[in-house]
């Protein structure tokens, strides 16, 4: 039997960002081509999370352990990919000239422009390693509260991560952008222009894969619309603050890591300067309330937030008729 009871605030997240996907792929299914697909999808995953944890919670196996702990990372993959599938058939019209328009009154210039200045293959080379390591900063960060047995730390750390994700996909649809590496430069001169020494082209090349250009042609047309805001900036700051918040020994290499990556998401011509700044916003925004989502989707409090709000008012007039009845 599967109980919603079972479930943490991360798996409720998780689910109704799901919905929330899907719901939206319904709204504008006369634009999104894979509609079907999308809700399918996320469907059998809900389904997927719910036996998961119900198994976890009966029979305790490690196994079953790692894959409640970690299933969140393919996920975030996972609606990536799907918003790549519906944030330019639902907004066309990028907004990239409004961005550079905001970083010019801001910073009297296009920032990438300003750090052009500055730029060496030593320090592209860095920044580039900075850069990347965003995936790995969480994982590092996980694997140290693990280790140190605080898994109370760790699922708060993993919830705060998703509720920003999904906070983060809302400005991707009204605000479309594709960077300055496209719109201020030629992309496919960007290894001539910003040259590292030995990992950059690699790098470059992985990261470009994981945002679906894989032809330098048409990179402009097929790159994911998700500049605004800077969901590199938000999520660092996010791993940051946790990493001081439970003293975690991984903020010695976290903490310059991440500041590096921030500095890297302009200097790399990956965003625009307002992208960061807006990224850093989100990202406090979502450190100052996620424990108070956490609390309303947490346990059967939530359940009975939501049978008050829906069902109740039902059975109560369905007490009303049985009484007049009697």
């Amino acid at each position: 039997m599967m109980e919603l009871s079972n479930l943490r605030a991360l798996d409720r997240l998780n689910i109704l960002g799901l919905a929330a996907i899907s719901v939206t792929a319904l709204i504008f299914h006369s634009r999104v081509s894979y509609t079907e697909w999308i809700v399918t999808v996320n469907c059998v995953v809900s389904i997927g999370i719910l036996v998961l944890v119900n198994m976890n919670a009966r029979r305790r196996n490690l196994l079953l352990r790692v894959v409640a702990c970690w299933y969140t990372m393919p996920l975030i993959f996972l609606t990536f990919k799907e918003l790549y599938l519906m944030v330019h058939p639902i907004n066309p019209h990028d907004l990239d000239y409004l961005l550079i328009k905001f970083d010019k009154a801001i910073f009297g210039a296009d920032p990438t422009a300003l750090l052009d200045r500055i730029s060496t293959p030593g320090l592209t080379e860095f920044l580039q390693i900075c850069y990347s390591s965003f995936y790995l900063l969480w994982i590092i960060l996980g694997i140290d509260l693990l280790l140190n047995k605080n898994e109370k730390g760790f699922s708060f750390y993993i919830f705060v991560l998703m509720y920003g994700f999904y906070a983060s996909y809302v400005g991707y649809i009204l605000v479309p952008a594709i960077g300055p590496r496209f719109t201020l430069y030629n992309f496919a001169d960007l290894s001539k222009a910003l040259p590292g020494l030995y990992l950059t082209p690699y790098l470059r090349g992985i990261i470009n894969s994981g945002e679906s250009i894989t032809n330098i042609a048409n990179a402009a047309l097929v790159a994911q619309r998700d500049c605004f805001p800077s969901g590199h900036t938000e999520m660092t700051i996010i791993t940051i603050a946790i990493a001081l918040k439970y003293k975690a020994k991984s903020a010695m290499v976290i903490i310059p890591l991440g500041l590096g990556l921030i500095f890297a998401t302009v200097y790399m011509r990956y965003h625009y300067g307002v992208d960061v700044i807006a990224g850093a916003l989100l990202g406090l925004f979502v450190l100052s309330t996620a424990s108070w989502l956490e609390s309303k989707m947490s346990g059967n409090r939530f359940e009975e937030d939501i049978t008050d709000k829906y069902f109740r008012p039902f059975s109560k007039k369905g007490d009303e008729v049985s009484s007049i009845t009697k």
